[in-house]
């Protein structure tokens, strides 16, 4: 079974420096202090564009042919709203293109589909997020950690004079399963919610029996908050709990003020994401049926730069799709920096596109896409 990790970068990274378009005039003009050139960037075989130095193992996945760009990346009616435009994006979407009405994400909806007949908690889980993101809403069999001791793990914490390593430290909180049912009195008048909440927290209690996940040798995944939340999609991945989808929420793009070239803020965002896909490629692609990850976010930055050495909200981002199967290169169209839309990239690549052809790809399901829209070719035949 190939398994997903979907990584959502929260705050919209600007995808002009991370894949940037050195070869187009345009770009230099409006960005006159943020533009990269060949010295801050990695040749990596696409025409017209290099990518941010600070993604060493993104160049080698890309020079490999194992990661598929998509430039100009967003949907029709993209709000320049980060609220708006996260719910949008991971809402699940009907023939018209419209959100589903009962609420589902579109990870959600996935998982909901090939649901059986009793609860299976792990088969979708959140890292780093405080709430079910919306992405994986619809579904009894997912779950939302801000860290590992929300499952009652134990926090994931930096190891003491061992830089970029990590250990479990347990969480005093097991509750006994007997006691949980009696105190929400699931019986056969109770809502409906509260049974298949019940019986989702028995099965977490069941299937860890009090034993914490291995996160082995982590020093792989970097330092920082980022490294721990990689690791923790890693070990989850590992854990035998039959776990299909992670999704992994890092915040941080929202880079108004001095958001840097080759050093700064979104340097060092791109170098922590670079070292945790790098290293859960490494541990699992090619394994227990190949591991697919997708990185998005919901909306791209405007293309001239601000006065604070930053970018504002724009439209058209960019996604990439990771791992095995993936049909490497740029994928989609380019519309340039010429024709922009009120001084935004064209959204001219529907990541509904992309959700679609990754659904039919990890878990066999069709699903339908807007009229008009066109088709990404994200992996290969």
């Amino acid at each position: 079974m190939t398994r997903l990790v979907n990584v959502f970068l929260r705050g919209a990274a600007d995808g002009l420096s991370l894949l940037s378009p050195v070869g187009d005039p345009a770009y230099r003009r409006a960005r006159p202090t943020l533009a990269l050139d060949d010295e801050t960037t990695t040749d990596i075989g696409i025409d017209g564009f290099r990518l941010h130095r600070s993604a060493v193992r993104l160049a080698e996945f890309a020079k490999a042919g194992n990661v598929a760009f998509v430039p100009a990346a967003g949907f029709p009616g993209q709000s320049r709203s980060h609220f708006e435009a996260q719910a949008l994006l991971e809402s699940a979407t009907g023939p018209d293109g419209s959100r589903v009405a009962d609420g589902a994400g579109w990870l959600g909806r996935l998982l909901a589909e090939r649901a059986g007949s009793t609860v299976q908690c792990f088969r979708g889980v959140a890292v780093g997020s405080v709430s079910l993101p919306p992405s994986m809403r619809g579904s009894a069999d997912a779950l939302s950690a801000p860290a590992l001791a929300a499952l009652r793990l134990g926090a994931i914490r930096p190891a003491k004079n061992l830089r970029g390593t990590y250990k479990v430290v347990d969480s005093p909180l097991s509750p006994d399963i007997g006691s949980l049912t009696a105190a929400w009195s699931v019986s056969a008048g109770s809502p409906a919610a509260s049974v298949a909440g019940t019986a989702a927290a028995q099965a977490v209690l069941d299937r860890l029996d009090g034993a914490p996940i291995e996160l082995g040798d982590t020093a792989a995944f970097g330092e920082g908050e980022e490294a721990s939340l990689f690791a923790s999609a890693s070990a989850l991945l590992d854990a035998d709990l039959g776990t299909e989808v992670v999704q992994v929420d890092l915040g941080g793009w929202d880079t108004h003020n001095e958001q840097g070239v080759t050093d700064g803020k979104f340097a060092e965002l791109v170098g922590a994401l670079d070292t945790g896909l790098g290293a859960l490629l490494d541990r699992h692609s090619g394994r227990d049926g190949g591991l697919v990850v997708t990185v998005m976010t919901e909306f791209g930055r405007r293309v001239q730069e601000n006065a604070s050495g930053g970018t504002d909200h724009g439209r058209g981002g960019l996604a990439l799709v990771l791992g095995d199967g993936v049909a490497g290169g740029l994928r989609g169209t380019w519309p340039g920096l010429d024709d922009l839309d009120d001084g935004d990239v064209r959204a001219v690549n529907d990541l509904r596109v992309l959700q679609a052809e990754v659904a039919a790809e990890v878990f066999g399901i069709t699903t339908p896409v807007p009229d008009g829209a066109a088709p990404l070719g994200l992996f290969a035949a």
